[in-house]
């Protein structure tokens, strides 16, 4: 298929059985679908269409769903889109994406023109998910040594990718002349890298790896590559994962978890002024993401971790409900059932995570799972009922 290629889906509404939230599936179970990295934009800014990807040719290539007349366009063709990385440009201009983990490109949403904004040099790789600042005029990434690159088909690669110290950089991209510059560079695994919102000199990134053997999971630098610094110490037998910048740039989120124990615990730290705290104790969730300032979040119920090394000392009942989160009450509630099944598929470790986040009017949650088959993509409605009893305090 060809960009500007059309689709027409029919979605389909059920209501979860519990909640009685309703759910819709928004793609055909037959065919691979899921959505970008929870933290990356996907909407357009009034909610009407959706950035997706989709193997509706044999290749994994980026579409825009019209969520009224359930129609998808081609954006994007052949092999090699990074199908977690792409996001829309706050203007809803342009998608940006990786192709050939080398070349940085840009689709007009207009025309479908497309053009190679930055290339990754010969002697290196790009990895993972990069990101832009709130002004999409610059954007930093992890290019990896290609001498040191293995490509992480399944866990036990996973693990044993962070042993062999790869060699990493973390880089800043001008988006405007494709020009780069080296931000930090190390003999170890880097990951992660996200602009504080509203704020170009301050860039998160983690030590990725097995989450109970990384010294520290979440660091800060400034733009310049001065004052690289931990967010956090770990404490004894906790591992940290899936850090966020809250859309308005108030604070990073993430997960924390302590070996031996079930419940997990959403944190919250401030850029500012360092404070570091726990907003609440929440169920077994894998990732979180937040409304754009912070007021509620998302989580995705899920069962024992598979990036750590000592899975015994961590392991948990699945769970398989998508929850609600309200910051100030420290209240929370599911919204409705993922059932994802967390597999890995054909080579593909991230393709059925739920990944959930909320529309730009926090009135649904888009997530990803394959309970009805292949991964495929949902929207849940969040029903007044349940904000109404998580703001009782």
């Amino acid at each position: 298929m060809a960009k500007g290629s059309q689709i027409q889906f029919n979605f389909h509404t059920v209501q979860d059985a519990q909640t009685g939230a309703r759910v819709t599936r928004l793609t055909p179970p037959d065919v691979l679908c899921h959505r970008n990295y929870f933290y990356q934009k996907c909407f357009t800014r009034d909610g009407g269409r959706l950035l997706f990807a989709g193997e509706f040719d044999g290749n994994r290539n980026y579409y825009l769903l019209d969520l009224q007349t359930q129609k998808a366009v081609q954006l994007t063709e052949g092999e090699g889109d990074n199908t977690f990385g792409g996001f829309l440009s706050p203007d809803d201009q342009f998608l940006y994406y990786v192709k050939n983990e080398r070349s940085l490109q840009r689709v007009k949403l207009a025309d479908f023109s497309e053009q190679t904004v930055y290339t990754v040099p010969e002697d290196w790789v790009g990895y993972g998910t990069w990101v832009a600042n709130s002004e999409c005029t610059s954007l930093v990434g992890i290019e990896i040594s290609r001498e040191d690159w293995t490509p992480l088909s399944d866990w036990k690669i996973f693990q044993e990718f962070y042993h062999s110290h790869p060699h990493c950089r973390l880089l800043r991209v001008d988006l405007i002349n494709g020009k780069s510059r080296v931000i930090h560079e190390k003999n170890e695994w880097l990951g992660h890298p996200i602009y504080r919102p509203f704020d170009d000199n301050t860039v998160a990134f983690c030590h990725e790896g097995p989450h109970d053997l990384v010294d520290a999971r979440m660091w800060l630098v400034n733009e310049d590559g001065s004052n690289v610094r931990k967010v956090k110490e770990h404490a004894p037998g906790e591992s940290c994962t899936h850090e966020f910048w809250v859309p308005d740039g108030s604070a990073l989120m993430y997960v924390s978890y302590l070996k031996g124990q079930h419940d997990r615990h959403i944190r919250r730290f401030d850029p500012q002024t360092g404070e570091d705290i726990c907003l609440m104790t929440m169920p077994a969730c894998s990732h979180l993401m937040s409304n754009e300032n912070g007021t509620l979040l998302v989580g995705d119920g899920s069962g024992t971790p598979v990036d750590v090394k000592d899975t015994a000392s961590h392991t948990i009942e699945n769970d398989p409900w998508l929850y609600i989160f309200d910051a100030k009450t420290r209240q929370h509630a599911p919204l409705a059932a993922h059932n994802s099944s967390w597999r890995v598929l054909d080579g593909d470790r991230q393709v059925t995570h739920p990944h959930p986040s909320f529309s730009p009017d926090d009135r649904h949650v888009l997530f990803t799972t394959d309970y009805e088959g292949l991964p495929a993509l949902y929207l849940a409605e969040i029903p007044d009922a349940l904000l109404s009893s998580l703001r009782k305090d």
